[in-house]
This record gives C-alpha cells, structure tokens and sequence, in this order.
C-alpha cells in the first residue's frame, strides 16, 4: 500500500500529497530558474524531467503539495526530508525543510504559512530538531527562517567546480521545537 501525506490544512492552503494531475503546475515551477535553482535542482527542460522529478514525490509520506484552497491549483511544494548523518546513518528526530513555491504566488504570505503549519506538524510528530538551508541571495527564505525562530548553524561557500550551487554561500539553519515555540506563540 502507498504512503500518503498527511493532510494539513491553514487558512487558505491545503497541503496534500502530490498526484499526477498536478504534472502541468508541477511543469510551471520545475522549468522556472527562478524557483528551482533556490530550491536546489536545476530546471527541468522536458515534460519527461518533470515528470520524473514530481514522481520522485509520489507517496512520500512528509512531502506535500502547497495547493490553494479556493482553486485547487497546485503553487508550491514543501517537505521535511530524512536526514542522513557523517556515518551515512539515518539521523532519527530530525529533519531538513526544504521548498518550492509558483513565482507568480511569490510575496503573498504564502510559504510563510505552508512553513509555519508544517513545522508545527513536525514537532507534533516527536521532532527534536528541523534543520535547513538557503543561499546568501535569496532574502525570502531568510525571512522565513527568522519568522519563525530558525537559529544560524554555519556557512560553506561552494567551489567554483561544484555540480551543486557552484561559486554561491549557503547558510544552514536549524530550528529546535522550543525555539519555534517561542517564535510563533503571540505575546499578550
């Protein structure tokens, strides 16, 4: 039997499990440099990549689509990803965030609310710690993870040689569930 996302539900999103009907949006995102070189692949050039790289999210179990509510329409996706540790162990209690998001939904609060409901569901499921990541340039991201209350870890500056992010800082992050608590619980 296939694994599923569970289902979470924000004000104006649902985050589900992702299916082959949303291929088109999927496409949208997948091909603009805009979106998938922040989120850490290179565009898709072909319906086939698409298809292939949305598959690869296909029944994972903490991996969702961003979808609005009041469309259905597929805007993003967001995961919390198994974490592997320097023995090539899986690290247990602990996660990497990682997303994508539709530019034309860029700047309307909306991955602010997907990231905020899933780390909530995270630590909800026993998480110690969510870890992630984003390049120095991308100032979106490092307002979400000053939001809500990711605290600065380090800093690597890929070579120019690298397949991955050549020549561009990343800086990683991690979020304990106490300091997210404190983050995101409103004061009186």
């Amino acid at each position: 039997m296939a694994t599923m996302a569970t289902t979470i539900q924000t004000k104006r999103l649902t985050l589900r499990t992702v299916t082959e009907a949303d291929l088109a949006a999927f496409t949208l995102m997948a091909n603009n440099p805009q979106v998938a070189l922040p989120a850490g692949f290179h565009p898709v050039k072909s319906a086939f990549e698409a298809d292939f790289l949305m598959r690869q999210m296909l029944h994972q179990r903490w991996l969702w689509g961003i979808v609005q509510t009041e469309t259905d329409l597929l805007i993003g996706t967001i995961g919390l990803y198994g974490r592997t540790g320097k023995a090539g162990l899986a690290v247990h209690g602990e996660r990497d965030i990682g997303y994508m998001l539709n530019e034309d939904f860029w700047g309307q609060g909306y991955m602010s609310e997907a990231v905020q409901a899933v780390l909530a569901f995270g630590f909800s499921k026993g998480l110690r710690v969510i870890h992630g990541s984003y390049f120095k340039d991308n100032e979106r991201s490092a307002r979400i993870f000053i939001k809500n209350g990711f605290q600065f870890d380090h800093q690597i500056m890929h070579a120019q040689s690298d397949f991955f992010a050549p020549g561009k800082t990343e800086l990683f992050y991690q979020l304990t569930q106490a300091d997210f608590m404190i983050a995101t619980t409103p004061i009186d």
